[in-house]
């Protein structure tokens, strides 16, 4: 059976969630008795309905004030609608969401679901069905980026994603950004991994490989372990370095565990970004990671900082390395960048001013 909902920022704190379409016709307006009652000032009182034709689900404008308008075209006459498409009313944006061979909606999904404000500032994410194509087709490839011993010897590469699909952004931010709207960043996440390994194989295999995962894949450790271990199983010999950002360690018990799972399977483990946010020293001391990788925030223009700065830098350096961790530095890209982070003993070096993702050095 298929069920179709409409998705947005649906409450009085603009949280992301979802009402059923459990009914035909199902109206949307301002009215209370609406299936979908949305008291929000750019809204008619019957502005849309959503309704059967012929076996599909259409929709209409119901000679709203406003207009209706479906993938930013102004609805004039009864149009159908699929999965992925992208509904606007006034100024309140709605995703279809239809969803094959599932039971009816439950009895929160058919709850009434109202917005509290006529100024609803949130924009739907654009791409939402260009990207369940992209992840069907594998439309991903894989922007190795060197990283550098203290020396200018590569000793790694972190296996960089981004997007092929012709009418998607190639960044990956810019995908995680409709991902994570349509709970699709694990599976993105775990196609950009599954590109960079495949070309790793075309890479030096005396190096590490770091690589990244998604934050919602730590929610689910147990589900996360078996990855690794199917990762490590079907590629026994890679040398690779998980790498975890910073946001996403705040667990030392997890964080602990997780380190000893990786350890068992021979893969090492990074925290990223760290200094970009709410760094703390407890979880370098108690769940130690083997590389911190510090941010660009810590590195950009160290050569002109103040002493204080500079020292500041250095001191963590040196605290990290009583601690047995190794530090990488992100985004070096200048000589001057360059020539003091390994000044003050930083380990490892990464940025554009050795390499850009996809640059084929050393090969």
């Amino acid at each position: 059976m298929d069920v179709c909902f409409l998705e947005g920022y649906l409450t009085s704190e603009h949280a992301y969630s979802r009402v059923a379409v459990n009914h035909l016709p199902f109206l949307i307006g301002r009215m209370p008795d609406s299936g979908l009652p949305i008291d929000a000032d750019t809204i008619s009182r019957h502005h849309a309905e959503i309704f059967s034709c012929d076996g599909q689900l259409c929709i209409r404008d119901l000679n709203s004030t406003n207009g209706t308008f479906l993938n930013d075209n102004k609805i004039t006459q009864s149009l159908p609608i699929e999965d992925g498409d992208i509904v606007r009313l006034g100024d309140v944006e709605l995703r279809i969401i239809i969803e094959h061979g599932k039971p009816s909606a439950t009895a929160d999904e058919q709850e009434h679901t109202y917005i509290a404000t006529g100024n609803v500032l949130e924009k739907i994410a654009r791409g939402a069905k260009e990207l369940k194509v992209l992840l069907q087709n594998k439309q991903v490839k894989c922007a190795p980026q060197p990283v550098f011993d203290n020396h200018l010897a590569i000793v790694a590469y972190e296996l960089l994603g981004r997007g092929t699909h012709p009418l998607l952004p190639e960044s990956p931010e810019a995908l995680f950004y409709i991902a994570e709207q349509r709970s699709a960043e694990i599976a993105l996440s775990e196609l950009f991994l599954e590109t960079g390994l495949i070309e790793a194989h075309n890479y030096p295999q005396n190096v590490y490989f770091f690589f990244n995962i998604h934050p919602k894949e730590i929610e689910n450790i147990n589900n996360l372990y078996h990855h690794l271990d199917k990762i490590r199983e079907t590629y026994p010999h890679t040398k690779l370095v998980l790498e975890i950002p910073e946001k996403a360690v705040s667990n030392i018990q997890q964080m602990s565990e997780l380190k000893s799972h990786l350890h068992a399977l021979k893969i090492g483990l990074a925290y990223d970004d760290f200094g970009a946010g709410q760094a703390r020293l407890l979880e370098l001391s108690e769940a130690s990671p083997d590389i911190l990788k510090f941010d660009i925030c810590l590195i950009h223009n160290i050569d002109m900082a103040s002493h204080a700065r500079q020292r500041m830098v250095e001191m963590l350096v040196s605290y990290s390395h009583e601690q047995g961790i190794k530090v990488l530095a992100e985004g070096v890209e200048t000589a001057g960048e360059d020539k003091v982070s390994r000044q003050i003993g930083i380990d490892l070096l990464q940025g554009f001013y050795y390499g850009k993702p996809g640059d084929r050095i050393g090969c």
